[in-house]
């Protein structure tokens, strides 16, 4: 089954969905606005602390290239002296810019893109050491010499490319065209280097080298008209004046005669032009590049300003979101929750006060006992909730009291049958008992003496009736009972009270308002013992003081039950539920439930050591009675004899002297008189075959020793104890029993 979620939950995230997209929206486009904002005032750092350096380095390359091509034309001491020189200077700003641009500023300036751009260059500039070998040695030609310092150049272009302010399109522009004129100036040194070794040696440019300055010169003045139009007129003003310059014609000039390869050109014209075209453009460039910085540093601090208003305004938004969510959410969650506290209310408070008020008979006020739910909040769908919860409410409620006025007059009615019944068996007893006295045939009497138990049995059963309908048995006493006449009143109904083996319990009694509902609740478990044991098989019934109170144990010899079914009975003799008349299989239990739990007593079933079932019953101490005295046996003393006669064998008189005092004359038999051979209560007891004539006594057995003797007379005897206890129990049980048929149950 699926996790239930609550009402609150559910509200929760039907809104926090919404709010969590608007939140990420705003937050991604505040996030791009400001980071675009921050790369524009950033970009006067990135200038100082990249840009410069790198600048300076390219411009140490694109020299030392040129110097390179004069060296391997003419492998003069003097070109290699001065090539040496401009090796030193590049090294220093190779140096600088790796020390410049690895510090805690430049790093948290840089993007991404442009740390790798970065790494790409100085893998390039680290590159040089090769060059500068093959130079050394010859290995390389003027194209090569191009070709392998023209990748410095390249790969410092592509840094500068990621310094495009690309957020701004009239800036993202211009600073296009700030480089493609710094490209024109590398392809304009390129050319210088190419051409400078021919000229210097006088001879004339192979096919390649032709070829390649051809390309390099289209390249650049391909460039400066790219460029030009995108720069603002500040920025555009220099390189005007440069392209308009006489040495600018010049230089285009000797270019142009290059091409054609119809006229010589100079060595040292074309140096000339070139150095000075070329202090041109660089100075051009480093006025150029600051004011590109200062015209970004406005638009850089109106974007943010601009990012800002919408950053704050959309904060604004999302909080005045998220609080107008919470309250309607609130709201809906307060309603539903008050209508949910409601049902539970109902559920686990008010509708079983009102059942224990009816199962106490007491008057049920419906309309206190549900009131109208009113929702406190405005939702429309919520208001009909509660309408027809309270109507659902109202209709529980008088089912409710409908169905305990059904029970109640249901156990009522149960109860009457019930009290008519007991009325009628006291009443069957009652003649029973009078047809037993009067009866002379064993047989009849014996069939009496059965129905005599159905009887009572039957009583039972219509105790058991009133019980489970709520009542109690008509049966009391007023004074204590002993517990062994209790539990041989148990046994007493029960059909096979033959095999229940009662033991002594030590002379402890039951209070009397409480016998007749433990001797039936006895009796429903003995009932229980015998039927689901063996025929022939007996239940045994000790009894002894405990701590707590008095335990009795039950146990017969049947099959036993298992774990979980002993485990499920004592958990419903625990706490018994109310009594459903649906449930007829288990009567026993559901009555020695109830009468347990209405007297405080602990019934437990657990496994017989015999392989069947035993019942632990603990009666507490306050149903317990005070123990029955101790009967001293009277003092017996002869006072004389009388002689045989016709009528009457010869007796012995003695007087028999109680523990109270009380004496009296008792004649006995002179044959039965033995007075070492007493019983408990003083008189002589009877010696197997001692007074049958001779002819008609029989001999005793191989095992047994002669009439009279200490061993063969002990084996049939019964000690004094159990002979005493047999006669009270009989005593005390008949009497009893007369007076519960005479009095029809009532106390006495």
């Amino acid at each position: 089954m699926a996790a239930s979620r609550s009402i609150r939950f559910k509200v929760s995230v039907l809104l926090v969905i919404p709010l969590v997209s608007l939140v990420g929206v705003w937050g991604f486009a505040a996030a791009v606005t400001v980071g675009d904002s921050m790369s524009l005032l950033s970009l006067s750092t990135l200038y100082d602390a990249v840009g410069k350096p790198a600048g300076e380095l390219g411009a140490a390359v694109q020299r030392e290239h040129l110097l390179s091509a004069d060296y391997l034309a003419t492998r003069s001491a003097a070109d290699r002296d001065t090539l040496a020189s401009q090796r030193l200077v590049t090294d220093q700003a190779r140096d600088r810019l790796r020390r410049q641009t690895t510090v805690g500023v430049a790093q948290a300036a840089m993007s991404d893109e442009m740390k790798a751009r970065h790494a790409e260059l100085m893998r390039q500039v680290d590159g040089l050491d090769a060059i500068r070998a093959r130079i050394d040695t010859g290995r390389i030609g003027p194209v090569g010499l191009t070709e392998e310092f023209g990748r410095v150049p390249d790969a410092l272009r592509r840094l500068f490319n990621t310094l495009s302010l690309s957020n701004d399109l009239p800036l993202y522009r211009q600073s296009r065209g700030i480089t493609m004129i710094n490209q024109a100036v590398d392809v304009l040194n390129r050319e210088r280097a190419l051409v400078a070794g021919p000229l210097a040696l006088g001879t004339p440019m192979t096919a390649s080298e032709a070829r390649l300055f051809a390309k390099l010169a289209g390249n650049r003045a391909f460039l400066m008209e790219q460029a030009l139009p995108d720069l603002s007129p500040e920025l555009r003003a220099p390189f005007s004046e440069l392209i308009a310059s006489s040495a600018y014609a010049r230089f285009t000039d000797l270019e142009n005669r290059l091409l054609s390869g119809v006229s010589e050109v100079s060595s040292a014209a074309w140096r000339s032009v070139g150095d000075e075209v070329d202090a041109s453009y660089r100075r051009s460039l480093a006025g150029a590049v600051p004011l590109l910085v200062e015209q970004a540093t406005p638009v850089a601090v109106g974007v943010f300003v601009r990012a800002g208003v919408v950053g704050v305004l959309g904060l604004v938004a999302v909080i005045a979101s998220v609080l107008v969510s919470y309250r309607i959410g609130s709201g809906i969650t307060r309603e539903l929750a008050d209508v949910r506290g409601a049902a539970a209310d109902l559920a686990q408070v008010r509708l079983p006060r009102v059942m224990e008020k009816l199962r106490r008979g007491d008057r049920v006020d419906v309309e206190a006992e549900a009131p109208a739910l009113k929702p406190s909040g405005s939702t429309t769908e919520v208001h009909d909730v509660a309408a027809a919860f309270n109507s659902v409410q109202r209709s529980a409620l008088d089912a409710a009291v409908e169905q305990a006025r059904l029970r109640e007059g249901v156990s009522q009615a149960f109860r009457n049958l019930a009290r008519r019944s007991q009325s009628l068996l006291q009443r069957q007893l009652k003649l029973l008992d009078g047809m037993q006295k009067q009866a002379e045939d064993p047989i009849a009497l014996d069939n009496l003496f059965r129905l005599d138990h159905l009887t009572t049995r039957m009583r039972r059963h219509a105790e058991g009736l009133v019980i489970l309908s709520g009542g109690a048995a008509g049966r009391k006493w007023r004074s204590a009972v002993p517990m062994e006449d209790v539990l041989r009143g148990a046994a007493a109904q029960v059909e096979d009270y033959t095999r229940v083996l009662i033991y002594p319990t030590g002379g402890t009694t039951l209070i009397g308002n409480a016998a007749a509902d433990m001797m039936h609740l006895f009796a429903e478990i003995l009932e229980n013992a015998t039927v689901f044991s063996p025929p022939a098989s007996p239940v045994s019934v000790r009894g002894e003081l405990v701590a707590r109170g008095f335990a009795v144990e039950i146990e017969d010899r049947g099959l036993g039950l298992t774990d979980e079914k002993l485990a499920a009975i004592n958990e419903r003799l625990a706490s018994p539920p109310e009594f459903d008349p649906a449930d007829t299989d288990r009567l026993g239990f559901a009555v020695v439930g109830l009468l347990a739990a209405r007297y405080g007593v602990e019934v437990t079933l657990r496994a017989s050591p015999y392989g069947g079932t035993g019942v632990v019953v603990l009666i507490p101490e306050n149903l317990l009675g005070d123990p029955e005295p101790v009967e001293e046996p009277p003092v017996l003393t002869v006072i004389g004899a009388r002689p045989e006669s016709a009528e009457r064998r010869s007796e012995i008189v003695v007087e028999r002297v109680d523990r109270t005092g009380d004496s009296g004359e008792v004649p006995i038999p002179a044959d039965l008189w033995q007075p070492g051979r007493r019983g408990a209560d003083g008189l002589p007891r009877r010696v197997r075959q001692a007074n049958m004539p001779p002819r008609q006594a029989r001999e005793p057995r191989s095992s047994e020793s002669a009439p009279g003797s200490a061993s063969g007379s002990e084996v049939e005897e019964r000690s004094p104890e159990e002979a005493r206890a047999l006669m009270s129990a009989l005593q005390s049980g008949w009497q009893r029993g007369r007076a519960d048929d005479e009095d029809g149950g009532a106390d006495r």
